[in-house]
């Protein structure tokens, strides 16, 4: 474990430097012992006997990663930060859950409101898909991904098992009735999506985490303007 809690591999190679809000950087020191000591409290030296340092930096602005192949007999690491996920996001719209179904149910076209392509349906029964598609992926990692959709119209939820890919885990579409709401034409559509980044290196998840969760936000807004078309009743 690093100092930070994350699980670390290493393979030799060369030397790692990754800055990402809490920043990682591991050298070899030819088996010298460093003591623990404090710089104006930016930087940390966690002590160890053996022939690594590790750094941890506070940042509030950036992050970013750059390799460093050197001469030196140095080791390569890959960060695995927190492995599971959430994100929650709602939007209210001026439809029926009816209509709203309509449109979320019919999961052949959610190309036109989900960053996704699919490559190929395996199985398809009423309620069941079962297909492979592209995703957005991190950088240099398989953007291919295995779906299994389960519909279920009785309680207007619909329960997407992505099972391979970089990032797996479960999303959950559900249409409500907002509280407090006594029109049928106010349906509150909520996604609920657990997520799997232990695939993705501590330095990505960050930026994984938020592209998933703006593609959500544009997915409600594009689904929103869905509603308002006459073409679908």
């Amino acid at each position: 474990m690093s100092p930070l809690g994350n699980k670390v591999t290493s393979h030799r190679s060369g030397t790692v430097i990754i800055l990402n809000i809490k920043i990682i950087i591991m050298i070899n020191t030819q088996n010298k012992s460093r003591n623990v000591k404090k710089i104006e409290s930016l930087f940390t030296i966690v002590n160890t006997n053996r022939n690594t340092i590790a750094m941890t930096v506070t940042m509030s602005s950036f992050s970013l990663l750059i390799v460093l192949f050197a001469v030196l007999n140095t080791a390569v690491i890959t960060a695995y930060g927190q492995q599971t996920d959430t994100i929650n996001a709602s939007k209210i719209v001026n439809a029926s859950k009816d209509k709203v179904w309509e449109i979320v149910s019919d999961v052949d076209q959610n190309q036109a409101y989900w960053p996704i392509t699919i490559l190929k349906s395996i199985e398809k029964t009423k309620n069941t898909i079962e297909r492979d598609v592209t995703v957005p992926a991190p950088p240099f990692m398989d953007n291919k991904a295995h779906q299994t959709i389960t519909l279920n119209p009785e309680q207007f939820t619909i329960i997407e098992n992505q099972t391979q890919g970089a990032v797996t885990g479960v999303k959950t579409i559900s249409l409500v009735q907002p509280e407090k709401e006594n029109n049928n034409n106010v349906t509150e559509i909520r996604v609920v999506w657990n997520l799997d980044l232990s695939k993705v290196p501590g330095i990505g998840q960050g930026f994984a985490k938020n592209g998933i969760s703006n593609s959500v936000t544009e997915a409600l807004d594009k689904i929103a303007i869905a509603t308002t078309k006459d073409t679908r009743t």
